[in-house]
């Protein structure tokens, strides 16, 4: 049976291997949770988020059974994962990655669940945006003098944009500073992701290819925190390297979501 690393890996890469980058598309409207309400973390958020169901409530095979109703035939699951503690008696106890497999409401027939709310057109996800920067703590300094580029300097601990007024729209100017607010919290006096600084990393390498799938996540997080698509543009160059990062280590994905995640929080002001 191969591993959770693998099998999560392995997901993501055939989808880089067309070109995409799954967790820069559009979320679905709500963040997906299992059908008792319970919000997914981490790179299970990120997996079942890029499904392309609008329906953001997901079961096991046996849960839909237990509820009344049963998965249609021909489905294919999407697989998800979980930490299990394995304790031990005369030895020490210790976490075991596990995955199993999920399956969207919308790839059931016969359950009778509640109906889903709906918009009621008072949402303001750029205000949530904004708000979200302006109340992170330890904030770096953010200036729009970074001509046709954006990056986080580490040596002065500030992000650098290109004025407001060059972007496409809002959305996009607040997924490019979500994910240059991400690189900020590696700083020592934030999360401390030491060697991981994009402006110490040299372009290309392991690294730096870390590095920025770390700030890739915090963004998707924090876009889909603000209700906003992540809609940055990225260079052939930038998803091949993270490819062949990603590829030498199984565990990449797993361990940059959770860093993405602690960004996210930090910025939040949630850790």
């Amino acid at each position: 049976m191969p591993s959770a690393y693998v099998v999560i890996t392995d997901r993501i890469l055939a989808v880089l291997d067309q070109g995409d980058i799954p967790w820069r598309k559009p979320w679905t409207t709500s963040r997906p949770t299992n059908v008792d309400g319970r919000p997914y973390q981490g790179i299970n958020s990120i997996v079942l988020g890029m499904s392309g169901y609008t329906d953001p409530r997901w079961l096991t095979y046996r849960k839909a059974q237990s509820l009344g109703g049963h998965v249609r035939k021909g489905e294919k699951s999407t697989p998800i994962v979980f930490w299990k503690h394995i304790e031990k008696k005369d030895e020490d106890s210790f976490w075991l990655l596990r995955y199993y497999s999920v399956f969207n409401v919308e790839q059931t027939e016969g359950l009778e669940l509640p109906a889903l709310d709906q918009p009621n057109g008072k949402h303001e996800p750029i205000s949530r945006a904004e708000q979200i920067i302006s109340n992170m703590p330890n904030r770096p300094s953010i200036g729009h003098d970074g001509g046709n580029q954006a990056y986080y300097r580490p040596s002065t601990d500030s992000v650098h944009l290109p004025s407001q007024e060059s972007f496409h729209g809002p959305e996009q100017y607040y997924s490019t500073l979500f994910h240059e607010a991400s690189h900020s919290t590696g700083h020592e006096s934030r999360l401390n992701r030491h060697g991981l600084e994009t402006g110490i990393a040299a372009f290309g390498s392991a690294t730096y290819s870390k590095e920025e799938l770390v700030a890739e996540f915090g963004a998707a997080f924090l876009c889909h925190e603000s209700g906003i698509a992540n809609t940055i543009d990225n260079s052939k160059a930038y998803i091949q390297g993270w490819a062949k990062a990603i590829g030498r280590d199984k565990r990449l994905v797993i361990t940059a979501a959770s860093q993405g995640e602690k960004a996210a929080n930090f910025i939040m002001g949630a850790n």
